[in-house]
């Protein structure tokens, strides 16, 4: 469903946004520019001068197309849902047999908890409100359901600095008109900033497609119906009493 995967990428520019890139400031949450799709965040993209990184990885998850009630169309288009998973973390490098990556920071630091319960409820208030999830917004009809689970071991007494919070949002179902992408895609990449990543990756999923060919339309149809019962039927060739055009 291509209309779940510009959610996520409306979500990357809302948490991201391409004027703070360009200023190098004025970033909505505590982590910066250190917004990933559909990845973790690297060793060499961690923040030397930290103790830890605070960093956000979004991520689509299950996506759902339903009919409602016995009177639905039968049609090709459905009500359609997707969850968006926004990975929160607090993250530092480990070395294991000799290969650094990067991890969560162990759960036994109290104000490093504080600090990734504000990156949660930041990431929350941009999506849900903040001026830059506009497009996020467009896509996302309403957000039914937010779940935020710990990353934790808790039978082994494990637990790390990552919170994964997962926004269940109503959306548009891929809808094929006159453009080459489902019509809330194309709108959504019409509105956000020419230079964004968000963009950029919307124009190369324009490229797997070809708009659709318009329709050729049917000639116009001319009715010849006698008036009475009785009457004789009229000449084929006489001016139709009434014109259908298709």
């Amino acid at each position: 469903m291509l209309t779940a995967e510009a959610l996520r990428l409306a979500a990357y520019e809302a948490l991201c946004p391409t004027a703070a890139l360009a200023a190098g400031t004025g970033f909505p949450t505590l982590a910066g520019d250190r917004v990933f799709d559909s990845r973790g965040i690297g060793v060499d993209e961690l923040d030397d001068s930290l103790v830890y990184t605070p960093s956000i990885s979004l991520y689509t998850e299950d996506k759902k197309i339903e009919r409602r009630g016995p009177m639905t169309s039968a049609g090709p288009i459905g009500f359609a849902s997707a969850s968006l998973a926004v990975v929160c973390d607090l993250a530092v490098s480990a070395t294991d047999e000799g290969e650094t990556s990067t991890m969560p920071l162990a759960g036994s630091d109290p104000k490093a908890r504080l600090v990734l319960a504000s990156l949660v409820a930041q990431v929350r208030y941009v999506l849900a409100r903040g001026e830059t999830a506009a497009g996020f917004r467009m896509v996302s009809k309403v957000i039914t359901e937010i779940v935020i689970e710990p990353f934790i071991l808790p039978e082994m007494g494990l637990r790390w600095h990552r919170e994964i919070m997962t926004l269940r949002c109503d959306i548009a179902d891929d809808d094929f008109g006159s453009t080459a992408l489902p019509t809330s895609v194309e709108r959504l990449r019409l509105a956000l900033p020419a230079a964004s990543y968000a963009r950029g990756r919307l124009d190369d999923l324009a490229t797997y497609f070809t708009a659709p060919a318009a329709p050729v339309p049917l000639a116009t149809i001319g009715l010849v119906a006698p008036v009475g019962a009785g009457d004789a039927p009229q000449d084929p060739g006489d001016t139709p009493d009434a014109v259908v055009t298709f």
